[in-house]
């Protein structure tokens, strides 16, 4: 029996590439990069170097705008907590506004929600119009006296849909050049290494949460850019690590991993994105010519083609998904985050205004290993059991 993976979304594995760059710095070059002593100073060479190169990919100003963390999770509330701790602690905000989405990760949803009821912050949640998206205008609407931060996803980690996140940069610059009180910008750009524009000039935002382990890098290591000026109050404090923004140890090979994975995506984007529309495209028409009954939940014009979610009108999505997993096709019924909860996918509920078309929905997200042969094992089984 043939064995398909498309939850590339959830996780990828470790390119060889990668596992190799990384290898020396677990038992070769293993010291501490703190240390003084000549042999610390090489593992700290090997954390600035994967620092620059990060900085280089986002054309960041400088390499200490780059600050490690463990996870995308962590990231996001790094930003989010960092930002608001401040206004609230030491600028005296007794209640800052925020404005993200009802379609964010959970690690937004949930860290905006723990501060909501600690009565520190409000938050205008906004709904995804018809067409998946957020609209620009509606999000610079909505900011008023006591805005500090919009955050938002640069791509949505079940449906796929990339979000204008120029075109609020420019409104958002526009508006700041009036205020009094900047409005910063964050973007969780954690599904977005492998497929967009990273350039945080082109961008505009203050700070971006970016992903090891979704670009073929290790798990346990990602990375907040936070622009200069950008103030945050630490979280996690011990003996000055990420220039006194995060203590412990810097993880030395997940680092020099994430940067050659972030190299690999950066240098190859342009052949990523041909191979993900190919294989989307490709899943798309089998379906069509097997007289599957489908409908794209994904807004195909504005998406990363790696994630495509689909809605099923036959069957319950768990359904479908426990007949593929048995099949040993492995795909999600949502975010992985949310992968245990017994709720149909939030996000395709918010933007179709319906929890049953949720229920029969499934995302399909696609690797750089993924073949048309893996496509029409895939479809083949779908159609034994939907029609």
């Amino acid at each position: 029996m043939r064995e398909v993976y498309l939850d590339y979304a959830a996780t990828t594995p470790l390119r060889k590439e990668v596992k190799e760059e990384m290898e020396k710095y677990f038992s070769e070059i293993f010291a501490n990069p703190v240390s003084l002593h000549s042999f610390g100073q090489k593992a700290l060479k090997a954390v600035d170097e994967s620092r620059e190169k990060i900085k280089e990919i986002l054309k960041a100003e400088s390499y200490r705008e780059i600050i490690f963390t463990a996870s995308s999770t962590e990231a996001n509330n790094y930003s989010l907590k960092g930002l608001i701790f401040y206004f609230y602690f030491k600028k005296g905000y007794k209640k800052s506004h925020i404005i993200t989405s009802s379609i964010e990760h959970p690690s937004i949803l949930d860290t905006l929600a723990d501060l909501e009821d600690l009565e520190i912050i409000e938050v205008t949640y906004l709904k995804p119009k018809e067409d998946g998206l957020i609209e620009a205008e509606e999000v610079i609407s909505q900011i008023k006296e006591n805005t500090i931060l919009v955050t938002l996803h640069y791509i949505n980690s079940e449906l796929g849909n990339r979000e204008p996140v120029e075109k609020i940069g420019e409104l958002l610059k526009k508006i700041n050049k009036e205020r009094k009180e900047k409005v910063f910008y964050h973007l969780d750009a954690a599904q977005a290494g492998l497929t967009e524009n990273l350039n945080v000039q082109d961008l505009k935002c203050d700070l971006m949460t970016l992903s090891s382990h979704k670009i073929y890098g290790p798990k346990g290591i990602a990375c907040i850019y936070i622009k200069s000026g950008t103030p945050l109050l630490r979280l996690i404090s011990g003996s000055g690590h990420e220039f006194d923004l995060r203590g412990g140890t810097e993880a030395v090979p997940l680092i020099v991993g994430f940067a050659k994975a972030m190299e690999l995506a950066f240098n190859e984007r342009e052949k990523n994105v041909k191979h993900f529309k190919e294989i989307r495209d490709y899943f798309l028409q089998r379906l069509k010519e097997e007289n599957v009954s489908f409908e794209v939940n994904t807004n195909l014009e504005h998406s990363s083609p790696k994630i495509l979610n689909l809605y099923f009108p036959q069957k319950l999505s768990q359904e479908i998904f426990l007949y593929l997993d048995f099949n040993k096709i492995y795909v999600s019924p949502g975010t992985a985050c949310k992968s245990r909860s017994p709720e149909p996918s939030y996000m395709v509920a918010e933007v179709f205004r319906s929890k049953e078309r949720a229920k029969r929905s499934l995302r399909f997200s696609f690797g750089l290993e993924t073949t048309k042969e893996d496509i029409d094992y895939v479809v083949y089984v779908l159609k034994n059991f939907l029609i």
